[in-house]
């Protein structure tokens, strides 16, 4: 098996079709073959998941019960059933043209130095996401950050250049197989149940001297917190503390002390979106 495609599937009914419409002119005449998309569903309609198992003979649906497992452990549990020599990790709320996964796989085919590759991330009327960041390197990085705008983590990397970067969204993102599985898929403590997940696994990578290179030159379209938004503001921010906290804790710091920091963080974050809401009006 050449490709796998693993899709955790949580929200939107609509938005997963056509992910799936989106992945079918590249991929049906090679499924079977050497190309396979595997998707559970982890938190979505039972009645809804059988009509579109229907739809996509092709694609491997696991989870029948619709249990929500999270985002880590969920493509946790399709990668363990993956076979490819590269893997796709998507979420249902990227939409793929024709072309890109191939040139995603040349790229890794032609530089064996790099362990994954992400393309470029687009919203829905055709402006570029900003989806690299460096690692966050503590209390006052992120406070920093907040203060310049984003300079130093969040919009440090142009989403314009093709380079090498610390860490991309894990919302397409192309690994090599034995790599990924080298890692053990994410790290599914229930902290990391939404945020930071991606971080964590892209730093273990880099820890095992593992690279990772974001490919401008290609891109799809990424309809950005579809699933997080269904959810309210505050345990958006909750999953975020959590998710932070469990990251600094990893890294070395004092259980206690990564938590405070993260939660002071998440506190700023929060005030700035209330702010930024109100003067919007």
């Amino acid at each position: 098996m050449q490709l796998s495609i693993i899709i955790p599937v949580y929200y939107g009914e609509k938005i997963f079709e056509k992910c799936l419409s989106s992945l079918y002119p590249d991929c049906n005449g090679r499924l079977e073959k050497d190309w396979e998309i595997l998707a559970l569903n982890n938190g979505f309609d039972p009645k809804r998941w059988e009509e579109i198992r229907a739809r996509f003979p092709r694609v491997k649906f696991f989870g029948d019960g619709g249990k929500n497992l999270g985002f880590a452990a969920g493509n946790n549990f399709l990668l363990k059933k993956a076979k490819g020599k590269y893997i796709l990790m998507l979420n249902q709320d990227v939409f793929i043209k024709p072309g890109v996964i191939k040139k995603l796989a040349d790229f890794l085919e032609n530089n064996s130095d790099y362990s994954c590759v992400s393309p470029q991330l687009r919203y829905g009327n055709g402006s570029i996401q900003s989806t690299c960041r460096t690692f966050p390197k503590g209390f006052w990085f992120l406070l920093t950050d907040f203060v310049t705008r984003g300079k130093v983590y969040r919009n440090y990397y142009s989403p314009r250049k093709s380079q090498e970067v610390d860490q991309p969204m894990a919302s397409c993102l192309l690994w090599r197989g034995n790599i990924l599985k080298k890692l053990g898929g994410f790290d599914a403590h229930p902290h990391f149940f939404l945020y930071f997940n991606d971080v964590d696994i892209s730093y273990r990578l880099s820890q095992m001297g593992g690279k990772t290179y974001f490919l401008s030159s290609v891109h799809a379209v990424h309809l950005h917190g579809q699933s997080a938004y269904s959810l309210k503001e505050i345990k958006r921010l909750y999953f975020w503390w959590k998710g932070l906290g469990r990251f600094w804790y990893k890294k070395g710091d004092n259980f206690f002390i990564a938590y405070f920091k993260a939660f002071w963080i998440t506190f700023f974050s929060g005030l700035s979106k209330l702010i930024k809401r109100i003067a919007s009006g």
